[in-house]
């Protein structure tokens, strides 16, 4: 089975941080699904949000602010305990940056990364969305839009790793051998098996959309193997209405614009690589 191309994926990215898993679960509170105050900390969590830049310790001159005990407080902590594990929180990471100061600095540095590029993304992308306007959704639609991009195509394919198989099979369904047609599988299993050619795998569909129904693609190099794509049938459908696709071409204008506003800051940025 060759796999579909998938939908545009999230661009958000998590900050993993792998200590502390073990020795530090009860002493930070990960261990607190037993805390009787568990039923207790639902109302410490809605007055932590309205005052959340609200001091609540300093510890050896760095502030806690409320905000950072909401993990502790959604783990079913009140906020009395949570205050004491922020604070224990903070006395380790003191300890880190004057015992362990060039691994600090490089953790601090990598998280400082993973945290702005995340605080860019969301904000930026917030921003070119609302710049797009209904002007700019209708020009995309009347001019980039096209009839023929819904046209569906039900494929069936055949991969080896063996390429004189392939070619044998890819000769035999162009005779119309039975045997040859047999080895032959959908390349989308569900439904009537249509996709459009955008959805085809390994970005063949401009190479399928100049075929018609009953022709074969010639043999192709793809990770599995030798791959033969035959087209079983061809679909014509209608342009959608706008107001049908809207959300997806603002979705496609955001990435655009935003990739270009990429391109434009890397080019402005000096990088130098380093071996």
């Amino acid at each position: 089975m060759i796999p579909t191309t998938g939908s545009r994926k999230t661009l958000l990215a998590s900050i993993v941080v792998a200590t502390m898993v073990l020795g530090g679960a009860a002493y930070f509170g990960l261990d607190i699904l037993r805390s009787a105050a568990a039923n207790e900390s639902r109302s410490d969590i809605g007055n932590v949000k309205q005052s959340a830049n609200r001091i609540v310790a300093v510890v050896d001159g760095a502030e806690i602010a409320e905000a950072e005990l909401l993990p502790f407080l959604n783990a079913g902590l009140d906020k009395a305990v949570a205050v004491d594990r922020a604070i224990n929180k903070v006395v380790a990471a003191n300890s880190a940056d004057k015992l362990y100061r060039q691994v600090a600095k490089t953790a601090l540095q990598s998280a400082r990364n993973e945290v702005l590029a995340s605080v860019f993304i969301n904000q930026r992308s917030q921003e070119v969305r609302n710049s797009v306007t209904e002007k700019d959704i209708k020009t995309f639609y009347e001019n980039r839009v096209k009839a023929d991009d819904f046209t569906t195509f039900k494929l069936k394919f055949f991969v080896s790793v063996d390429g004189k198989e392939a070619q044998d099979v890819f000769d035999g369904v162009g005779r119309g051998e039975k045997e040859a047609m047999a080895k032959l599988t959908w390349v989308r299993k569900d439904g009537e098996h249509y996709l459009t050619a955008a959805e085809v795998p390994y970005g063949l569909g401009v190479a399928v959309k100049k075929l018609k129904a009953g022709q074969r693609l010639q043999p192709v190099t793809v990770r599995e193997g030798t791959l033969v794509l035959y087209v079983d049938d061809i679909k014509s459908n209608p342009k959608p209405e706008l107001a049908k696709v809207e959300g997806e071409i603002k979705d496609l204008l955001v990435a655009e614009r935003f990739n270009e506003d990429m391109k434009a800051r890397r080019a402005a940025a000096k990088i130098e690589l380093r071996s």
